[in-house]
């Protein structure tokens, strides 16, 4: 950014492209909470939002070093700035938010099936215990001693 742009067109562009990324946010924010959209691409976008937004900040920390502003620029520029930051919190949050949204759900996921698998085998045990329990006098003799059972006992 040249040091001699003009004050007035900076913060037009700034608030223009705030707007945007404000839209955007929230956007991908109905679209995360509502399921439209995955995960891992609300996460994405929230990263492009949040850099856009960094950038416009930057732009604003940079005017707002000048010293040949007047007051009214300041107050404008000021007021970005603070647009600026708030949008950077909310993106910020709402980014990590669904970070530990995509993390819980891969934890559900993963002890969901390990829950499936130790019930199979739960249910595998439970019928070896059945059968076992089931076996005639002379089937208990012969697993006991070792010797194998002839064919249709177990």
């Amino acid at each position: 950014m040249a040091a001699d742009s003009d004050p007035s067109t900076t913060a037009d562009e700034v608030e223009h492209a705030l707007g945007e990324a404000e839209g955007l946010l929230l956007s991908l924010i109905r679209q995360g909470a509502d399921g439209v959209m995955a995960l891992d691409d609300v996460i994405s976008g929230l990263l492009t939002v949040i850099t856009e937004i960094r950038a416009q900040y930057l732009r604003l920390h940079e005017m707002l070093d000048r010293r040949d502003l007047t007051f009214e620029a300041v107050g404008r520029l000021d007021g970005l700035r603070k647009r600026a930051l708030w949008l950077y919190r909310k993106g910020k949050l709402e980014h990590l938010f669904f970070m530990k949204l995509r993390l819980e759900r891969s934890l559900r996921d993963a002890l969901y099936r390990q829950i499936v698998e130790t019930w199979q085998e739960l249910s595998t045990l439970d019928e070896a215990e059945r059968k076992f329990r089931e076996l005639q006098e002379e089937s208990l003799a012969l697993d006991v001693t070792g010797d194998p059972a002839p064919p249709g006992l177990l």
